[in-house]
């Protein structure tokens, strides 16, 4: 299970022991890099990260800033750009147009590995010493006050946070939406979807799935089942469908409720519990893949076309074309009687109150948030997150399967509803997925039964430990 962090202002996060280096972006080659500041020799050790103690929420050069907007025109500044898992084309496009654009501002992209960045991160806050520019991976840094409100900058710039998708924005908002502030900016959209090969479904006879609606799961299921060809053989065999353990619920609302708070009644609802029972039973019967995933991603299984539809995002699609695979795109399955759905989502940039260059970081911010959304189609398959400058540049106008997506989008791109993370000792899908699909328990409803009676008091918790995050 992904491990839960509980936040409170004074016991934010327990800091790993291992403080691995990271790297630095050099062009399109990767140098080692070192330590984050504040990191102990020899790496650091543990210790609760009060983070009442850091400053939060005031800064007086930001609101200045604010008041007289213009963009950074003084001595030469070096940017600390942190991050993880970095798109190596559309940066190097971005920091190459940056920078001569302003030739005092240069770009210096630090990447560290995902599963160690917000540790990496925190001891940078707690040592005072954030970089200049950051993915803002952690609400909770949102919330406690840490991270620039960009709200009046959004004006200054000319942009609006209308004209970006919501599911994006949702990377960089609180559970009360922008209202609460606006805290980065997204350069791209992405989107968990389905793809499905047409010569698999032709060879079956099966109709082709609707691009304008999510099929709901027994709807699904039914459709796997008219495509697959099992066989004992894993390579003989040919799959149709994805049925991972975090599929069935990839809606938040599903879980947790319209405003994230409550999970008996969800959790448990008979449309959850009929989503694992079909869905579960496409793994046990060999219609979708299981195991055989330990030993290729579901992704090459399809470019191999070992599997008739898989569950993807929309960066894999030029894989798909290098294959030669006639594929179309559709939203992902839901409840019945749900809604469709599609999980979108961006990379949400943004400055911290403590950070040193903040004319600088602003300027990129702002770079972002307008110029790269215009370079950011031309350099990758994502779409802008700016839904105003997709229409303005027409994008996927004459590309079948980016018209696809587009129709994918419109008919289930909604924000999630925010959770914050839940202490240990909460639902573990996995350890419900194991029981279903290889313990060979049919029946998921006493398993989510007892997830939703053990889980409720947890998610009241959380979201207390979260609202006094901003209790000063």
């Amino acid at each position: 299970m992904e491990e839960r962090r509980r936040f409170s202002r004074g016991r934010f996060l327990r800091l790993s022991a291992m403080m691995a280096g990271g790297a630095v972006l050099a062009g399109c080659s990767l140098e080692e890099g070192g330590s984050p500041p504040g990191a102990k020799k020899g790496g650091g050790g543990g210790g609760d990260v009060d983070f009442g103690k850091i400053q939060a929420g005031q800064n007086p050069e930001l609101e200045k800033l604010a008041e007289d907007w213009k963009p950074y025109d003084g001595e030469p500044v070096e940017l600390s750009v942190w991050m993880y898992t970095p798109d190596e084309k559309s940066l190097n496009a971005y920091k190459k147009v940056f920078e001569k654009e302003y030739s005092n501002i240069k770009l210096k992209y630090v990447i560290y590995p995902e599963e160690s960045y917000v540790t990496k991160l925190n001891v940078a806050l707690q040592a005072h010493n954030p970089p200049d520019v950051a993915i803002m991976e952690e609400k909770a840094w949102m919330k406690a006050g840490l991270v620039a409100d960009l709200t009046p900058f959004y004006e200054a710039w000319g942009i609006s946070v209308a004209d970006f998708a919501p599911g994006g924005v949702g990377r960089f908002t609180l559970e009360k939406g922008p209202k609460q502030g606006i805290f980065g900016v997204g350069d791209f959209l992405a989107g968990n979807i389905m793809v499905y090969n047409k010569d698999l479904f032709d060879k079956a006879g099966a109709d082709y799935p609707p691009t304008d609606r999510s099929l709901e799961w027994p709807e699904y299921a039914e459709l796997c089942r008219q495509v697959a060809q099992p066989n004992e053989d894993p390579t003989k065999a040919v799959y149709c469908g994805s049925a991972p353990d975090w599929g069935f619920a990839i809606y938040g609302k599903w879980l947790f409720g319209e405003d994230g708070r409550r999970v008996i009644g969800n959790m448990n609802s008979k449309e959850h519990i009929e989503a694992w029972n079909v869905g579960t039973a496409l793994v046990r019967d060999k219609i979708a893949p299981g195991q055989i995933l330990n030993t290729i991603p579901e992704s090459d299984l399809f470019t191999q076309k070992g599997t008739a539809m898989v569950w993807t995002d929309f960066s894999f699609i030029q894989d798909f074309k290098a294959a030669g695979i006639d594929f179309g795109v559709i939203p992902s399955p839901v409840h019945t009687g749900s809604l469709s759905f599609v999980d979108t989502w961006t990379t949400a940039w943004g400055t911290f109150v403590e950070s040193d260059h903040h004319h600088a970081a602003l300027t990129f911010l702002q770079f972002m948030g307008t110029e790269a959304q215009r370079i950011r189609p031309k350099v990758s398959a994502d779409p802008p997150l700016s839904l105003k400058v997709a229409n303005e540049i027409n994008w996927g106008a004459g590309d079948q399967t980016k018209e696809e997506y587009l129709t994918v989008l419109e008919a289930g791109a909604k924000p999630q509803v925010f959770v914050p993370p839940l202490p240990e000792g909460a639902w573990d899908q996995a350890e419900v997925y194991n029981e279903m699909t290889v313990q060979g328990e049919t029946d998921a409803e006493p398993l989510l039964d007892a997830a939703a009676k053990k889980t409720q008091p947890l998610l009241d918790q959380a979201w207390k430990d979260w609202d006094a995050l901003a209790g000063g």
